[in-house]
């Protein structure tokens, strides 16, 4: 039985499919959804001797937006009648998605399979990759139709 389905999102386009499939998917299961976005940790920034000061407020600025647009997401996409909650973690993000989904006993996981592109690609990593890899309960990975496939 599937309960609960958390969808983590970068908010780029794949992530956004991948919601909009978790949010057709439920029409079926009737679980709850757990929206969840990841503001990934600065480096540790001490090795350059830079003032951490300005953090703070780089943070705050990062959840101010974060939230509007989980808002905008269930505004959006989410029917009326189904239930929907929205998370803002910070860390490495699938580290913290697969701890959340762990310690809030999350039956699924459906999250795009390619988020960022280019440097960021490098930068953070496979995170769905390493969700799948981890996580405690299925992950379904949704890969963008406008990807396209290629073949040698």
């Amino acid at each position: 039985m599937v309960g609960k389905i958390l969808i983590p999102t970068d908010f780029s386009k794949t992530s956004r499919h991948a919601f909009r499939y978790a949010v057709s998917l439920n029409g079926t299961l009737k679980a709850r959804l757990f929206l969840l976005h990841v503001i990934n940790d600065f480096a540790d920034l001490t090795e350059y001797s830079l003032s951490l000061s300005f953090l703070p407020q780089i943070y705050s600025e990062l959840e101010q937006t974060a939230t509007l647009k989980l808002e905008e997401m269930v505004t959006d996409m989410v029917p009326s009648d189904m239930h929907c909650d929205t998370y803002i973690l910070h860390g490495i993000p699938f580290y913290e998605i697969v701890s959340f989904a762990l310690s809030e006993q999350m039956d699924l996981i459906v999250m795009g399979s390619h988020g960022h592109t280019g440097l960021k690609h490098v930068l953070f990593g496979h995170t769905a990759e390493k969700v799948v890899k981890k996580a405690h309960c299925p992950v379904l990975t949704v890969k963008d139709p406008d990807c396209g496939l290629s073949l040698p």
